[in-house]
């Protein structure tokens, strides 16, 4: 089977959704070695082995926001009948609103954010996504989502058949884990970023869905408080951010870092005594995986996914109950116990987020898509 998938994320600097194309591009080649797969991009990729074909297209001429749409519907479809490939597999939900003769869509869809709150997203684009999503739902052949919250939201906001899509839950790189550090190496880490003794962290975009207002004014509540807490809050700055940032600027306890590596990112995760994230919406939610997985206890909003993927493993709040939130960071600092307690949960539960698993079902319903062809 000659699948195509549509790998122009690669080409932009990495969020979320490319971080997991990229676990998936690392993975397929161990498990499934009977398909060809061809990456395929606006400019020439640099591929580290030959297990992927990259099919280089055209260049953006004009704004990429505008030139998007036109590649997709354009573009690519050419491309798919030139290579005849017979599956095309977008991680970024939006296919071809035509239909190419003999090739199947596979679309992945994390999450319906367009439609849950104006405040999330920049108007064009949401408009893009709305209008682009409400095609490619129904013009997709199947659709992979990554929790049951997503499946239901989906279904809520597109009569489709329930059949039509499958839940694959996804996992965290397998790379973020508990690791011994020394106590020497804990502080130097921590006088480099200068740091305080207890440290609140936070992964993701600085933007308005992820609630940072709240962990702002945590970070106020512990400064009226005590004096030994460092907020640090690893991400890049996406919608509403700016308005964020220059509150944090304000404030003495509170660390903001766009750049920070996978290995510095590891030992932050593995120095930090509570991960919190108050987020508005997750269609699944990595980096309080990621914590989980280093024994991090996490505290997140018991809101759409993030109760579905956190469960027990770690604690749940409603995400502007700053109050509960303060008592329950307090605690983890104070008590040994009830620090170890969900340390232990956590790293339990990410048992259940297995890579292998996720990518052997992709490959099955890539195989499943290919056999009802036939």
């Amino acid at each position: 089977m000659r699948i195509g998938i549509d790998a122009r994320l690669l080409e932009r600097k990495i969020t979320g959704i490319g971080r997991s194309l990229i676990i998936l591009l690392e993975k397929f080649p161990i498990y499934d070695k009977k398909s060809e797969y061809y990456l395929i991009s606006y400019d020439k990729l640099n591929l580290k082995n030959d297990f992927y074909k990259n099919i280089p297209t055209i260049k953006p001429i004009i704004s990429q926001k505008i030139f998007s749409p036109i590649w997709s519907n354009l573009i690519l479809p050419f491309y798919l009948k030139k290579h005849k490939i017979e599956t095309l597999f977008s991680v970024n939900q939006v296919v071809p609103l035509v239909k190419v003769k003999n090739c199947r869509y596979i679309s992945v869809v994390h999450d319906v954010i367009y439609k849950a709150d104006k405040s999330f997203l920049p108007f064009i684009y949401r408009r893009y996504l709305q209008l682009f999503a409400f095609f490619s739902v129904r013009v997709s052949d199947l659709i992979i989502t990554v929790s049951e919250f997503s499946k239901s939201d989906i279904l809520k906001n597109y009569k489709i058949e329930p059949d039509k899509i499958k839940v694959v839950l996804q996992s965290a790189n397998d790379k973020f884990k508990r690791i011994f550090l020394s106590d020497e190496e804990k502080l130097k880490i921590k006088n480099e970023f200068e740091l305080k003794e207890k440290i609140v962290f936070y992964v993701g975009m600085i933007e308005n869905r992820k609630n940072i207002g709240a962990i702002i004014k945590i970070a106020e509540m512990f400064d009226n408080y005590r004096n030994d807490v460092s907020f640090v809050l690893v991400g890049k700055i996406g919608y509403g951010g700016k308005r964020f940032i220059s509150e944090i600027e304000t404030r003495k306890n509170i660390k903001h870092f766009v750049n920070v590596d996978d290995d510095m990112l590891l030992k932050l995760y593995n120095i930090s005594d509570v991960f919190l994230f108050p987020s508005l919406y997750e269609g699944f939610g990595y980096p309080p995986l990621e914590a989980m997985q280093c024994g991090l206890p996490v505290i997140a909003s018991s809101n759409t996914s993030l109760k579905e993927i956190i469960a027990n493993g770690g604690i749940l709040c409603e995400p502007n109950d700053y109050q509960k939130i303060f008592n329950e960071i307090n605690r983890l600092f104070d008590d040994k116990n009830y620090w170890l307690r969900y340390s232990e949960a956590g790293l339990n539960r990410a048992k259940n987020f297995n890579l292998e698993k996720s990518v052997r079902e992709i490959i099955n319903i890539f195989n499943s898509v290919s056999i009802s062809k036939n």
